[in-house]
C-alpha cells in the first residue's frame, strides 16, 4: 500500500502542484520584498499570516499583516493571488479522485468495493496525504521566495476557517492551539513590538 501513496503522491505533486510552484513562489517574494503595500504609514511589517482557502488550498492565497501583533485599523491592502489568473485552475475533489483512480488502474488495483452508487471512488482507503501535500508545497515555496529576497520577514500559514491551526512557515512547525504566538516567538528569539 505504501507504493501506490507514493505513487498518488507523485502524480498528485507532477499534476497539481508542480504547475503552481512559480506563481505562488513569485507572489511570496513579492509580499517579502514589499510590493504590496500594507499600510499607509511606514511601519515595518515583521509578522504576516499567509491564509488558503481551507476547501481548495491552492486555488487563492491572502498574505496580511499578522494581526497579533499589527492593527487591523490600519491595514489598507490585502496580498492576494488567484491562481486562476495565471491559466491556473482550480482541481476539485472530482480532479483528485480522477487523478487517484488513474493511477490505482495504472498499477492494476481492484478498486470496486470503495465505488459508491454513483460510481465514485472514496480515495481515502488508498491515500490520505493531500493536505500534508499542499502545506508542505506552501512551505517549500515560502523557504525558496525567502532565500531569494533575503527577507527576515517571519510567516504563519493558516486556513480560511482556522481548523488547521498555525503553521510556523520558517520552521516547519504546527502551533499547538494553545500556545501563544507572542511567547512562541520569543521562544524563538524574536522580540516583536506589539501595536494592538
Amino acid at each position: 500500500m505504501k507504493k501506490i501513496e507514493q505513487k498518488i503522491d507523485e502524480a498528485f505533486t507532477d499534476t497539481f502542484l508542480l504547475p503552481r510552484e512559480k506563481a505562488v513562489t513569485n507572489f511570496l517574494m513579492d509580499v517579502l520584498s514589499s510590493k504590496y503595500k500594507f499600510r499607509e504609514d511606514d511601519k515595518k511589517i515583521e509578522v504576516i499570516s499567509l491564509y488558503y482557502y481551507a476547501s481548495s488550498p491552492l486555488s487563492a492565497l491572502f498574505a496580511l499583516p499578522n494581526y497579533e501583533y499589527y492593527s487591523t485599523d490600519k491595514t489598507v491592502q490585502i496580498a492576494e493571488l488567484h491562481l486562476k489568473e495565471h491559466s491556473l485552475e482550480d482541481y476539485s475533489p472530482m480532479d483528485v479522485q480522477e487523478l487517484c483512480k488513474k493511477v490505482l488502474d495504472e498499477n492494476t488495483i481492484d478498486y470496486s468495493a470503495y465505488l459508491n452508487e454513483g460510481g465514485q471512488l472514496d480515495y481515502a482507503n488508498y491515500w490520505e496525504n493531500q493536505f500534508g501535500l499542499e502545506s508542505d508545497f506552501l512551505m517549500s515555496c515560502w523557504k525558496n521566495a525567502k532565500e531569494k529576497t533575503q527577507s527576515k520577514m517571519l510567516g504563519f500559514l493558516e486556513s480560511s476557517d482556522g481548523e488547521s491551526g498555525m503553521f510556523d512557515l520558517d520552521n516547519n512547525y504546527v502551533l499547538p492551539f494553545d500556545v501563544d504566538l507572542d511567547e512562541y516567538l520569543q521562544s524563538h528569539g524574536f522580540i516583536i513590538e506589539k501595536e494592538v
